[in-house]
């Protein structure tokens, strides 16, 4: 049984998938600088998704102005824990909304601007 208050299994699961998607997108920038545009993955939740979306590095960053929001593919978001906040055609942002998911966003971004 689970503890209450202690995020759902499929929370947990799809924040990890998140999350390693995002530090393998900021790999990818941090190696693309300079080059003006690269080919990020898809940071959703759904295990074992290998979608990914070619954008300026510009956008990325943009993408990345808060430690809740997250780059995927349209049709990957998942409305349970997370708001889409910006539409484009090749990509969408989604912010997180679910408390664990917020939590587990924030503990694990790498920037120190958060």
């Amino acid at each position: 049984m689970r503890p209450a208050g202690a995020p759902s299994p499929a929370v947990e699961r799809a924040a990890a998938a998140e999350v390693n998607g995002r530090r393998v997108n900021e790999a990818i920038e941090r190696g693309a600088r300079g080059t003006g545009t690269a080919i990020f993955v898809c940071e959703c939740g759904n295990l074992g998704c290998n979608e990914t979306v070619e954008m300026a590095i510009s956008e990325y960053e943009a993408v990345r102005s808060g430690f809740e929001r997250f780059l995927i593919v349209p049709g990957h978001e998942i409305g349970k824990i997370e708001d889409v906040v910006e539409q484009h055609d090749s990509y969408l942002v989604v912010a997180k909304r679910d408390d664990e998911a917020v939590k587990m966003a924030y503990a694990t971004d790498e920037r120190d601007d958060g």
